[in-house]
């Protein structure tokens, strides 16, 4: 059974010779399709809409490789494997096959997927599958509908409450991508609705990739992207956002905030355990939107610098 391996897996378990400045925290995979996806999310280049080639997601190469080979190696090498789901013929069917050939060798598995039945997720949890992700990607349902999702963002909402009723609190990670074009409101709105359910927020900068319908949208600004992650530290830790982030100015008070311990961690990468996505939107010589590793953080104070409106 072929699949992608993210290049960052490949040179990881030796597959592929490739510097890598942070290792993958987890094996990568994303299911394979010689089309791309069927799904036409007009900011992703397995999309359907999509010229850009078919060995990208986001600014990351994943190159083919036959999964029963490398597992294995993987599971030598990593504890988890991510796999990421594309709308295909069958790709249900086979999403079972991949989460038990992962799990054979050992391997915790984490899948990301589109909305599938009750007794698909079900059966996903016994196959070795214990983190379910959902691309709900837009934050508010009239972005959802511009971007070209699949499904209604409900829908995606419901998803994540049946998903939550199967794996537990915590354990369904749901994707949200900054810089679409929401308002710092919409997306904090949205967080504070995945947390009450049972989720966990995994964000995401938008990452315009050439040959995609949205190659010409820029990047959201970093500052932005900062206050975003902040937003989502504090619902993540049943805190008042409002006491500390201006939503409307789209900035922060500092003074409370540098009364919380850890909240350089904000900028780490979020998702499941050991997932950091090194480099996934952004190259090695900028600052990273999300930090792949804590040794890289900043100071509290380092992080606040810029982003402050005044004091609470």
């Amino acid at each position: 059974m072929l699949v992608r391996a993210s290049l960052g897996t490949l040179a990881a378990i030796g597959e592929e010779d490739a510097k890598v400045l942070v290792r993958p925290g987890v094996a990568y995979l994303l299911q394979y399709c010689e089309r791309g996806c069927l799904a036409g999310c007009l900011f992703c280049a397995q999309s359907t809409l999509s010229s850009a080639s078919k060995d990208l997601l986001s600014r990351v190469v994943w190159p083919a490789v036959e999964l029963e080979r490398v597992a294995p190696r993987i599971a030598a090498v990593f504890e988890r494997a991510c796999v990421q789901s594309v709308v295909k013929p069958g790709f249900v069917e086979e999403l079972h096959e991949i989460a038990k050939i992962l799990s054979r060798y050992g391997l915790r598995v984490s899948l990301s997927t589109t909305p599938v039945a009750d007794g698909d997720l079900a059966l996903f949890k016994l196959e070795g599958v214990d983190y379910l992700g959902v691309g709900l990607d837009a934050p508010t349902p009239e972005l959802a509908a511009r971007i070209n999702k699949p499904y209604p963002f409900e829908v995606y909402l419901d998803f994540v409450r049946r998903a939550v009723s199967v794996f537990g609190r915590g354990r369904v990670v749901v994707h949200l991508i900054a810089g679409l074009g929401e308002s710092l409101r919409d997306i904090v709105e949205t967080m504070k609705r995945v947390y009450e359910m049972g989720g966990m927020v995994s964000l995401f900068a938008f990452t315009p990739v050439k040959g995609t319908p949205m190659e010409g949208r820029p990047r959201p600004p970093l500052r932005y992207y900062r206050v975003v992650q902040l937003a989502n530290f504090l619902v993540s830790r049943g805190l008042p956002v409002e006491r500390f982030v201006d939503l409307d100015r789209g900035c922060v008070y500092a003074d409370p905030l540098l009364e919380l311990e850890g909240l350089p961690e904000a900028l780490l990468t979020s998702g499941c355990p050991g997932c950091n996505r090194p480099y996934y939107t952004e190259s090695p010589r900028e600052e990273p939107y999300n930090y792949p590793s804590a040794a890289l953080l900043p100071s509290t104070r380092e992080l606040l610098l810029g982003l402050s409106c005044g004091t609470s």
